[in-house]
């Protein structure tokens, strides 16, 4: 049985999948180097490259809320029948119970043909490409972003190839009824007090919360912006008149505000957990949506001793969307039987495969203090680089912070850099979604001011390259990590050795290793490919 899944909001993406397993997942960012691209894909190019034709779909998925493109224009599904959304209780506040009326059945016209058609409620797709991603067989889910289908929160509760209960808003209610909406505070903060593009500023003031104090009147203000003004800048300053702030990263109150913003999402997670855990013997909870990716809340309910184990899949954005209600369709809808296992997240574009002889050479550029890039394989399916699009140097360097940020990766001076390590660090943080302390005279360019590093966890079982890589460059130097970032500059995450190439040349990365090789010269003007076989 063949799916097709697609997603045209923000972070717009599209799953092929057979029979269960995905055969692509696409982010829309990643063809057209538009940053968080939304609106409709070239669906027909994408099944001509994977051999699919219109007529071999069995079935479509997608999610309903129609959002206007970039260019203006809606996204405008030929739809038969009404949507979920289209329930007396779809917008009741609080409103918890079964799955059942969270999705809908349609027919939908593309390539001029009908298909059968799943709609899935967005939230919804978030649990589900989650628990169904995870290697736990039963579980509550937490997720939690800027908004999607007019929701913001949910709780959830699976088992086995089932989704069986959903409350939205996590039951929080308040005066007039208001959802808490985590997601929107941090992106309107970054938008309008920082400046930034708003769906990029809540990953990079994260950053920069580690570096001041929380403050107790400041928790409180952000929390009334959280239920009732998300979408609005944070109105107090450091006298505490109201007005709109033009923060500074270096002003010690911009600071403080970040801080603030990180222990009240903290706190607000914790006490999601516990509403999880009150429904009943949950020992095991797996956290989603864009907000899941604050490490720091993560960490605080995985110790919290709430549950024995927690979870945070790949792609938890919304750029996991597509994939999300492939799954649900597959699994709950078609009731298609599920093996618990936590999934690789190499599920994208494939830039071919590297030989394992080049390994001596990689570590002997790092040892040099040298920044290597690396393009191989499937691209990763998420927001973080897992080794496959990534960029790689020495974390020992004092100044490896400094001149990665400033040469290479051209972006702001406190946003830190996350390790690949060896070893098992008390975390489940196959993804780099959870922090460990790490020792900042050991390896300062992946030790955060605040003393954490939020590493991606390296074992037998995963990607075979980056385990022997890692275990050579121990051997080599008694260090079990690398420095680990995404290879980009001021761009999404490469997706082909062609843009690979292109962002090496522009920027002040030294190597370039892909299956053509190794690269070390920018000019062209001297053979710059080294194979390990025969090359000093």
């Amino acid at each position: 049985m063949r799916i097709l899944s697609l997603f045209y909001g923000h972070d717009a993406n599209c799953t092929l999948m057979e029979d269960g397993e995905p055969v692509v997942v696409l982010e829309k960012e990643r063809l057209t180097r538009v940053k968080h691209d939304k609106g409709a894909m070239d669906i027909g190019a994408i099944l001509e490259e994977y051999g699919w034709k219109p007529e071999t779909i069995d079935v479509v998925a997608i999610s309903p809320w129609i959002k206007p493109t970039l260019e203006g224009r809606l996204v405008q599904w030929h739809l038969e029948g009404e949507t979920y959304q289209e329930n007396p209780d779809f917008k009741k506040s609080g409103w918890r119970g079964p799955v059942d009326n969270r999705y809908s059945r349609h027919r939908i016209n593309l390539f001029d043909r009908w298909y059968d058609c799943i709609a899935v409620d967005h939230h919804l797709a978030h649990v589900a490409g989650a628990l169904f991603t995870s290697p736990f067989e039963k579980a509550g889910i937490l997720t939690a972003d800027g908004g999607g289908d007019y929701r913001n929160c949910a709780l959830a509760y699976g088992e086995g190839n089932r989704i069986e209960e959903i409350e939205y808003g996590w039951g929080y209610e308040g005066r007039g009824k208001m959802q808490l909406n985590i997601g929107r505070t941090w992106a309107s903060i970054g938008e309008y007090n920082f400046g930034m593009k708003r769906l990029e500023s809540a990953g990079k003031i994260m950053g920069l919360a580690s570096y001041g104090t929380p403050r107790d009147e400041t928790v409180d203000a952000l929390k009334q912006q959280m239920l009732y003004h998300p979408f609005s800048p944070f109105l107090r300053d450091d006298s505490g008149r109201f007005g709109i702030v033009p923060f500074d990263p270096k002003n010690r109150f911009a600071q403080d505000v970040c801080a603030s913003l990180q222990l009240l999402t903290t706190e607000f997670y914790l006490e999601a957990a516990a509403r999880m855990k009150s429904w009943g013997p949950v020992n095991r909870l797996v956290m989603t949506g864009g907000c899941s990716m604050n490490c720091t809340a993560n960490t605080a309910v995985h110790k919290s001793g709430l549950f024995q184990e927690t979870w945070v899949p790949a792609q938890p954005h919304d750029g996991g969307i597509s994939l999300g209600q492939a799954l649900f369709v597959w699994h709950h809808v078609f009731n298609q039987p599920r093996v618990a296992r936590a999934w690789q997240p190499y599920l994208g574009t494939d830039a071919g495969s590297v030989g394992h002889d080049l390994i001596p050479y990689i570590v002997r550029f790092l040892e040099e203090g040298k920044s290597v890039g690396l393009c191989y394989g499937r691209a990763e399916s998420g927001p973080r680089a897992l080794g496959h699009r990534s960029i790689l140097l020495d974390p020992r360097l004092s100044d490896g912070k400094d001149r990665l940020n400033r040469d290479v990766k051209q972006r702001e001076w406190y946003r830190p850099f996350a390790p690949m390590v060896l070893g098992d660090w008390g975390v489940p943080s196959k993804y780099m979604s959870y922090i460990v302390p790490t020792n900042a005279e050991q390896v300062p360019a992946v030790t955060h001011v605040d003393g954490t590093s939020r590493p991606q966890l390296v074992a037998e079982g995963d990607d075979p390259f980056i385990l022997k890589l890692l275990l050579a460059w121990r051997d080599k130097t008694g260090c079990d990590l690398l420095l680990n970032t995404s290879f980009n500059c001021q761009e999404p995450l490469v997706d082909t050795l062609e843009q690979a190439r292109a962002t090496w040349k522009r920027t002040g990365l030294d190597i370039l290793v892909s299956p053509a090789g190794i690269e070390i010269d920018k000019t062209g003007a001297c053979e710059s490919r080294l194979h390990a076989k025969g090359t000093d």
